[in-house]
């Protein structure tokens, strides 16, 4: 069993070892059936959220468990709770060889009380063992495996602790036997009845303008799922930034409503980038903050901070089109 670090480590993580659901192997989690993991085991579903984390192009396997008879506390429908024992894997692969798959699992009550940590596969593709102080260049890539330090700077600032399993990022007809929202709900997986009849239960506003409506919602979400679990007003990052690029579904009545529109477009910054100082500038993409950070070349300027050194072409494409689109006041 792994043996936390408190010097690496929250301090929860501290009194858990040795514990069965911290196992040194990814074969200990209950995610396969077999070490080389050929086959999900029983119980375990796939999920894929609407708007995916950028991870310089890796292909992901999504997979949750959740302990038998227990459902997710969805009272907040912004922030979920899970009960304790639930499992979350994340698999990654680059050049059709997987390189890792991270864990998590809930410990105890409590928002953050979750033990993570990611595990490399060998070169033979027949076994992941833990690396809970993270590895560089996995598989002779780029990829580098975060730490469980570099893990908690993302998911412990959401209450709740989980990434992209959440109402807005499965509110879809989710492809192939990927959970979804609707699937939650028939099966009696949330503990609260969803707003409306059908999907979606959250329906996102149009545009005030027809580019806007067809760029809004993608640009929108990508900044939800990538920047929102950093800047908001729940992450400590807040208090230097006051951006909250997070969306919640009690927002939604129009785009100008969202946090993401009132907090970043039009809105200036003392943190001036290259000339920029307005962080979203409506019509003008490439005098706006976000555009400069993300396309920046000095990673301690570009944005995301952690978790990525490749810059995302396709979404700067989609984020430029849907600045174009904002009307000029």
């Amino acid at each position: 069993m792994l043996s936390p670090d408190a010097s690496v480590d929250a301090p929860v993580d501290a009194a858990v070892a040795p514990n069965p659901l911290t196992p040194d192997r990814l074969s200990g989690t209950g995610l396969c059936v077999d070490a080389a993991c050929t086959q999900i085991a029983a119980g375990v579903r796939t999920f894929a959220p609407r708007w995916p984390l950028w991870t310089d192009g890796a292909v992901k396997e999504r997979w949750i468990w959740l302990p038998p008879g227990k459902k997710i506390d969805n009272s907040d429908p912004n922030h979920w709770r899970f009960p304790v024992g639930t499992k979350l894997w994340k698999s990654f692969t680059v050049n059709g060889k997987r390189l890792e798959t991270r864990y998590l699992v809930k410990l105890d009550t409590g928002d953050n009380h979750w033990f993570l940590v990611a595990y490399a596969w060998n070169d033979a593709q027949n076994e992941a063992v833990a690396v809970p102080r993270g590895q560089d260049n996995a598989g002779g890539t780029n990829h580098d495996i975060p730490s469980r330090a570099d893990c908690r700077q993302c998911h412990d600032r959401v209450p709740g602790g989980v990434l992209g399993f959440s109402a807005l990022a499965l509110d879809y007809a989710a492809p192939g036997t990927n959970l979804d929202l609707e699937e939650l709900a028939s099966a009696g997986l949330l503990t609260a009845a969803l707003p409306g009849s059908g999907s979606p239960r959250y329906p996102l506003p149009a545009g005030r303008n027809a580019q806007e409506t067809q760029y809004a919602a993608e640009a929108v979400g990508y900044l939800h799922m990538n920047c929102g679990h950093c800047h908001n007003p729940d992450s400590p990052v807040y208090a230097g930034s006051p951006l909250e690029l997070r969306l919640t579904t009690n927002m939604l009545s129009s785009w100008p409503a969202t946090t993401v529109y009132t907090t970043a477009v039009g809105v200036t910054t003392p943190a001036m980038i290259d000339g920029a100082s307005i962080i979203i500038k409506p019509a003008a993409p490439d005098e706006s903050v976000v555009i400069k950070r993300m396309n920046h070349a000095n990673p301690a300027i570009r944005m995301p901070a952690i978790g990525t050194e490749v810059v995302d072409a396709s979404a700067q494409t989609l984020l430029r089109a849907w600045i174009n689109s904002l009307p000029v006041n």
